[in-house]
This record gives C-alpha cells, structure tokens and sequence, in this order.
C-alpha cells in the first residue's frame, strides 16, 4: 500500500530557542513519506541560521523565505501554499513531536477522513506559576471534557454542541496537533488572517462542523508553554483585540460566514438564540469599550467597515426589539 505524502509544515520566527529540537524530532520519524517544509518570516535571529545548517545535511528539508513579513498566520497559510503533500501537519517552532507520531497519523487515514486530532500535550516551564498549573492542569477545556461522546470518532453535531458551550474557547487542539487533508482547503479555504489568537479553533470548526474529526488519545504531540510563546504575548500586548475583537468576529463568522452553513445547520432552536445573543452582546460590549477609551484599533474600524452585521448590530435594544426577531 502506498503511504500518502505528509508535508510537516514548519512556520518560524524569531524561533531558535527550540528549533534544534522541533527539526530534531520531525526527522527522527518511523513513517518514510514526508517532507519538512519551512517558511521563516523575517526573523532577524539565528533562526536561518540554523535551518540552514539542517538543510544542507537533510534533503528533505524545503526551505522558505518571505521577502516581507507576513504575520502569524499569513505565515502559516505560506507553508501550506508551498507545501506537495496531501496531508498538512504542522509542528510549530516550539513544539516537538514523538519518534511515531507521522505512523499514528497514517495508521487512521481513510477516503472519509479530513482531520485528525492528537491527544493535547502540554509542556510547561520548569517552574509554573499556581495560576499556570491549574489552567492547563485542571481548567483548559479539551475534547475530553468538553464531548459527551468519546471514542475516535467525534461527529459534526458533538463538535457543534461543544463550540456552543465553549465559545470562544479552543476545546479541540492547537495545529501542533492536528492534521488535516490537504485538498479541503479548495472547499472551505485557508486559516483566517482577521483572526489572531483563536483561527486555529475557527480553521478546525469549519472542516470537523461538515466532516467531523477522527481522535488518536495518545500523546504524540508537544505543544510548548513558555514566556515567548505567541499565545503569551498576544495575551499580554493585544489585550483589546484578544479580549474584545475576537470574540465578535468569531462568532460573527459562525453566524454568517457560508463556510459555517453546515455547523449552523446542526445547531438546536435554543442553541442558535445563544449563538446571537452572544454576537449581539460581545459586539456591543466591544463598542462601548472603544468608545470609552477612546480607542484607535485597526481592527475594530476594519470589522465595522467590512462586516456589515458588526456595525448593524453596535447599537439597540438588547432583550426586546432584538430578540422578538428570533423568538
């Protein structure tokens, strides 16, 4: 039988603190048919410098550099544009993954499958704050915790019911840990680059709310916690658009967004009144923050310019005249 082409797609910045560890890993695979494609967007360490030392000693290094910076995601769209497989698995510059994770991954491949998800793997500093620990120790919301049903299958209308009790929250996986089907992106498209902080669960949402998702419970994929992760400084200096932004454009993607017909079309009566009331409140809360402060925010005036239900929905009555649409 002929192993499908996996193309372990690498984005990096600024990433050499782990670099040697994540290349290290990705080539040390028990699964032959694969390739490393790197994409570097602009680094200005010794990040080049060290793809390049692996590159001349591993042929099956691709690598990649962006004449201008593309940003978080606009980066990882580059690897997967460059990339020859027919599988996308993405292990992020500070991230590492076991000797048989690409084995695991194929061993569940079939003609119906377009996502797989690993079992979460956190990798904490050394000396976690308390906060820390019990965030990703006991509260942060997996698959697990988050589905009733168990299993390595998880349906379209599991995933659905779960985003709804979670919004906003990535119950599913980081992209270290998942790995998709290549060809789905000519259906429902790229990662979404008006997103920041949460277009890793709004990418899986729209292939696992049509397609469902198939679940490999091992751990077979690192993902790492640390100071200069992404997810840490975004937290920390794009507090407004995190906190405020986010919210509304994600659920106004699910909403209104023709890719996520199929998600709203497994959602229940009530489930679809949570799904707007939390579009109308997040949108109004954000608004009235803006306005407060007094804010210049690029993408607060972006969203109210390009999505026309945002700037509708800014103002009103919130209980009555709203609601009595969908009642």
């Amino acid at each position: 039988m002929t192993q499908a082409l996996i193309s372990i797609c690498i984005p990096t910045y600024n990433g050499e603190a782990f670099l040697r560890q994540c290349l290290d890993s990705c080539l040390d695979q028990s699964y032959e048919n694969y390739e490393i494609v790197i994409c570097d967007d602009c680094s200005v360490d010794k990040t080049c410098e060290i793809i390049e030392e692996y590159q001349k000693k591993h042929s099956g290094i691709r690598f990649f550099k962006n004449e201008n910076n593309l940003g978080l995601v606009g980066n990882w769209n580059k690897c997967i544009e460059r990339s020859l497989g027919t599988w996308i698995k993405f292990v992020f510059q500070d991230d590492y993954i076991t000797k048989d994770c690409l084995a695991e991954f194929a061993n569940v491949m079939d003609e119906s499958c377009q996502l797989i998800v690993s079992q979460r793997h956190f990798i904490l500093p050394e000396s976690p704050s308390s906060e820390l620990l019990e965030y990703y120790k006991h509260t942060v919301r997996t698959l697990e915790n988050s589905c009733t049903i168990k299993g390595n299958r998880y349906m379209p209308e599991t995933i659905c019911s779960a985003a709804i009790k979670n919004m906003s929250m990535n119950f599913v996986a980081e992209p270290s840990l998942t790995c998709f089907r290549k060809s789905i992106l000519e259906e429902l498209g790229p990662y979404q680059i008006n997103l920041k902080q949460i277009c890793d669960l709004e990418f899986v949402l729209r292939i696992a709310s049509k397609y469902g998702l198939t679940y490999i419970p091992k751990k077979i994929c690192a993902f790492r916690i640390h100071e200069g992760s992404t997810t840490n400084s975004n937290v920390s200096s794009k507090y407004f658009e995190l906190k405020f932004m986010e919210p509304v454009l994600f659920s106004y993607f699910l909403l209104f967004d023709k890719r996520f017909q199929s998600f709203r079309e497994e959602l229940n009566f009530l489930q679809k009144i949570k799904l707007k009331l939390y579009f109308r409140i997040k949108t109004i809360q954000a608004a009235k923050v803006y306005a407060e402060h007094n804010l210049k925010h690029e993408a607060f005036d972006d969203s109210n310019k390009n999505f026309v239900e945002i700037k509708k929905n800014r103002n009103g009555d919130l209980l009555s005249n709203w609601l009595a649409k969908f009642i």
